[in-house]
């Protein structure tokens, strides 16, 4: 079956909110990305029963009404976690849905042993800011890859985040001994620069160690290139991709950094 590409002729965020200080950080993130790039924000929750939808739209319109600048709808959706924002995020052709986490403990309180199977659930990326994750401009987005080619699928979303931003994009792969990984970094490396060069989007490449864990070498390259952003593709095809160690390293980083998931096999085409 062929993939649908995403829609984003209209700049949406979808915000999740849970009434938690952990919510009101993405919502600020939020706030701050709307603004800079004119877009809408939808904030929803969820609710396990209909007669709820009356009493927590009021405290959505509450929290809104605290950002009388900001251009804040409020939605009250009886559904579920684990699909419904997805489905809403795709109805109003969001550009991202931004949740909020604790970290890995956290996240796993509100979406139990499920919490890549919501984020790889929608075409639609999935914007991740931890609760201490500062809220700032996005000048600098970290884009690691791997040999495969979902790993590139990604490279349209960033390049246009880039652009929106002004952002420099730093393509970075894993030094490798086998020569024919060698060759499929290099081709990988090469090729997204064009591709970006391109949408006349900045970017820088480099290869990291090779002796640590991959993800090590990602968390110290950021801390050397003052990373605002970490992008990711995530492949939903693989076997237990709810359960992707490496993904869910990129989202509860320990530097926390806001990190950008996209479904690489649902997502084609973006717009912005």
């Amino acid at each position: 079956m062929q993939s649908k590409p995403i829609k984003m002729s209209k700049r949406t965020f979808v915000v999740p909110h849970d009434f938690t200080f952990t919510a009101d950080n993405a919502l600020d993130y939020a706030i701050k990305l709307a603004s800079q790039v004119d877009a809408k924000i939808e904030l929803i929750h969820i609710v396990s029963k209909e007669d709820e939808i009356s009493s927590t739209e009021k405290k959505l319109n509450t929290i809104a009404g605290n950002f009388p600048d900001a251009h804040i709808s409020c939605t009250s959706i009886h559904g579920s976690i684990f699909s419904d924002i997805g489905k809403f995020a795709e109805k109003n052709n969001a550009i991202a849905i931004i949740m909020g986490t604790h970290g890995s403990k956290g996240m796993q309180k509100v979406f139990g042993s499920f919490a890549m199977k919501v984020i790889i659930s929608t075409s639609v990326p999935f914007m991740i800011v931890q609760d201490d994750s500062e809220i700032k401009n996005i000048e600098n987005i970290v884009f690691p890859i791997h040999t495969t080619l979902e790993s590139l699928q990604i490279v349209s979303l960033a390049g246009n985040i880039a652009k929106m931003f002004n952002s420099t994009i730093h393509i970075i792969g894993q030094k490798e001994s086998e020569i024919s990984k060698v060759k499929k970094i290099k081709a990988n490396l090469m090729g997204l620069a064009k591709r970006l060069e391109k949408m006349n989007v900045k970017c820088k490449l480099d290869l990291v160690d090779s002796e640590k864990d991959y993800f090590d070498s990602i968390s110290e390259y950021c801390k050397n290139t003052k990373a605002d952003l970490i992008a990711y593709s995530n492949d939903s095809d693989r076997f237990f991709a709810s359960n992707d160690k490496f993904a869910q390293s990129i989202i509860f980083n320990n530097q926390s950094l806001p990190s950008i998931i996209i479904n690489s096999k649902t997502a084609v085409i973006t717009h912005y």
